[in-house]
C-alpha cells in the first residue's frame, strides 16, 4: 500500500548520499570539515567540528527502547514541523490534497499551502470529536493525507481511539495523528497500533512534557516503509549533535518527567476550578493547557497582554472557538498571578 501512495518521482529518485551516510568511522578527508577543532565546545558533546550521524541512530535506538517498539519504526526530525512537511512532500502530488480536521494546529494547513497542494477542511463535532461521515464526505479520490491531533490543540481533548482506527481502516491514504500532548493524557498513545495499520503515522515531540522546545526535536512512529521513505527525502543532517545528545539524555530523566506531569496536572485541575468559580466556561483537557470561553475573552486577552504582559492565546475567530482563549499551565506562582489578573478584569 505505501509504495502505491508515495509520489512516483520519489519512488524513482536516487537519494543524496552524504559523507557520513557512507562512512562514520576512520580518518576523515571527505566532507570538508574543519579538522583543527571547534571555536566553541560543549561538555559531553564531542566533535562539534564533525557532521552528526545522518540517521540519529543513538536517538532512534533510545526512543525505541523507551517506547517498546523497533528502531525501524522511528524517524527523528527537526521538530514535528519538519515531519509534517516531509509527509506532504512524500505523499501528495501538486494536483492532490490533504484533509485537516479543524479546529486544530495551524501548521498542517500552512505546510500544505507552502507545498502548493490542495487543502480541504472538515469540522470536529460540537464535542470536539471526529465526525466520521463528515470526514469521508470531505475527501475525494485526490485526498492523500488526513491530519488530526490528539489531545487536540487548542481544544485539549483526546480524540476517540475508535474513530481514528475507523479512519485507518476505511481511508485509502495516510492518517497522521499528532500526539504532541499525549504524555499529559488520561489514556495511552496509539503508537503501538502502527503494527496494525500501515497507513497510521504518529507524531510526537520533546517540546512539551520534556521541556525541550528550544532544541527542536520531534519524531514519527510509523510503518517501516514510511520511515524508509522519510529517510530518503530528509535533509542530509536534519538533527544536530547537541539536540540529539540532549534528547537522549532526557529519555533517562523519568523521575523529572513524572514530577513535571504531577505538578502540571494538579495545576490544571486547580486552574480549572478557579476559572470555573469566576464564571468562565472551561472545557475538559488532557493536555497542558485549558480552553476557556467567556463573552469578553478577546478583550481580556488584549488587556492582559497590554496592561500586565500576561500572554494567553486568543482563538475567537475560529469556528467552534468563538469567545475562546487558550491558557497554558505554568508554575503555581505564575498561575496565581494570571488568576488574580483575570479576576480583576472580569
Amino acid at each position: 500500500m505505501i509504495d502505491q501512495l508515495v509520489r512516483k518521482n520519489i519512488r524513482d529518485m536516487k537519494p543524496y548520499s552524504s559523507a557520513r551516510s557512507l562512512h562514520q568511522s576512520g580518518m576523515f578527508f571527505d566532507a570538508n570539515e574543519n579538522a583543527l577543532g571547534s571555536t566553541v565546545t560543549l561538555e559531553g558533546v564531542p566533535e562539534l567540528n564533525r557532521y552528526p550521524d545522518p540517521y540519529s541512530k543513538k536517538l532512534r535506538s533510545a526512543l525505541a527502547k523507551f517506547l517498546g517498539i523497533g528502531d525501524e519504526n522511528i524517524f527523528a526530525g527537526n521538530g514535528s514541523d519538519e515531519i509534517i512537511d516531509l509527509l506532504i512532500r512524500l505523499f501528495v502530488n501538486p494536483d492532490e490534497s490533504v484533509l485537516v480536521v479543524e479546529p486544530t494546529y495551524g501548521m498542517y494547513k500552512v505546510a500544505a499551502e507552502t507545498a502548493g497542494v490542495g487543502v480541504e477542511t472538515c469540522s470536529l463535532n460540537d464535542n470536539f470529536q471526529i465526525d466520521i461521515p463528515s470526514v469521508f464526505n470531505s475527501t475525494t479520490p485526490q485526498t492523500k493525507l488526513i491530519f488530526c491531533c490528539s489531545p487536540n490543540n487548542p481544544t485539549g481533548n483526546l480524540l476517540r481511539a475508535e474513530d481514528i482506527k475507523e479512519l485507518c481502516k476505511k481511508f485509502k491514504g495516510i492518517v497522521v495523528v499528532d500526539e504532541a500532548y499525549i504524555e499529559f493524557a488520561s489514556k495511552e498513545s496509539l503508537s503501538k497500533r502502527v503494527a496494525d495499520f500501515e497507513n497510521l503515522v504518529i507524531l510526537r515531540t520533546f517540546s512539551k512534557i520534556w521541556g525541550l522546545a528550544g532544541i527542536r526535536v520531534g519524531y514519527a512512529i510509523a510503518n517501516e516503509k514510511v520511515i524508509q521513505y522519510l529517510d530518503k527525502i530528509k535533509a542530509p543532517y536534519n538533527i544536530n549533535r547537541i539536540s540529539s545528545a540532549l534528547a537522549v539524555r532526557a529519555l533517562a530523566e523519568k523521575e523529572t518527567v513524572a514530577e513535571f506531569k504531577d505538578t502540571i496536572l494538579k495545576e490544571r485541575n486547580r486552574m480549572n476550578k478557579r476559572l470555573t468559580e469566576m464564571g468562565l466556561t472551561v472545557f475538559p483537557s488532557d493536555a497542558n493547557f485549558l480552553l476557556v470561553k467567556y463573552p469578553t475573552a478577546s478583550n481580556i486577552a488584549k488587556k492582559l497582554a497590554g496592561e500586565s504582559a500576561l500572554i494567553i492565546r486568543e482563538f475567537g475567530n475560529k469556528k467552534l472557538l468563538e469567545n475562546c482563549v487558550r491558557i497554558s499551565i505554568a508554575t503555581p506562582e505564575q498561575n496565581d498571578v494570571l488568576l488574580t489578573a483575570i479576576k480583576k478584569l472580569i
